[in-house]
């Protein structure tokens, strides 16, 4: 079993795939990209209560790591509860290129990343966080090419227009652009802030591991920066 079991493209020798078959295609793509963060989900999980960081629980680098990862946990839950605001129930049937889509091709994407490097980092090392968050990035890069594959097709030369001035992923603030007034849709921004409240459970969860480390309840295999 391999840990990225997202399959091949289907080939087409003779002709393009049509929009149904990449339709087809991108759910598989998206049900294994769930099964995969899953598989790296419960391994973290496995290995967390054995890591711990290099830095005394008192120490400034500890405390400094704990607050930059909460920092980036609360900005994770409302970029993405802020994403929602554009997207709305246009996902599909427009291409939106305004607000955190006018700066990132995947805004949701990207927060989604900070909130792992966060979550990691309630461990006091930063190297743990940053190393979840590279597995997380694998994924969602595999993802979002095949989205685009969906994009190109749908789109056409208005998505590559859109490429050429926002970039994939890292975030290009000076592309800064949106209309003084959106349309909200309620029920798409409640699920959003229900699916990334989870993130907050990191806090105590951590916390309680470093309590059971330090009575000697759980032993220190690894200690990192």
């Amino acid at each position: 079993m391999t840990l990225f079991p997202f399959g091949k493209r289907p080939s087409v020798s003779s002709a393009e795939p049509t929009l149904d078959e990449i339709w087809c295609h991108l759910s598989k793509v998206q049900v294994r990209r769930r099964y995969t963060l899953t598989v790296l989900g419960i391994l973290a999980v496995l290995v967390a209560p054995f890591v711990a960081s290099f830095a005394a629980e008192t120490s400034p680098w500890y405390q400094g790591v704990k607050w930059f990862g909460l920092i980036l946990i609360l900005a994770a839950f409302l970029g993405r509860s802020w994403c929602m605001l554009y997207l709305g129930g246009r996902k599909g049937s427009e291409l939106i290129q305004q607000g955190p889509y006018s700066i990132s091709r995947n805004p949701l994407y990207v927060f989604s990343v900070m909130a792992v490097v966060g979550i990691g980092a309630q461990t006091g090392s930063i190297v743990f966080g940053a190393v979840l968050a590279l597995g997380v990035y694998a994924v969602f890069n595999y993802v979002i090419s095949e989205e685009e594959v969906l994009l190109r097709k749908v789109f056409g030369s208005q998505f590559d227009g859109y490429c050429a001035r926002v970039p994939r992923f890292w975030p290009r603030f000076s592309g800064w652009k949106s209309d003084p007034q959106i349309t909200v849709d309620v029920s798409g921004l409640g699920r959003t802030v229900r699916d990334a409240l989870p993130y907050f459970l990191a806090i105590p969860v951590f916390a309680f591991i470093a309590y059971a480390q330090i009575s000697g309840w759980l032993p220190v295999l690894l200690r990192l920066p």
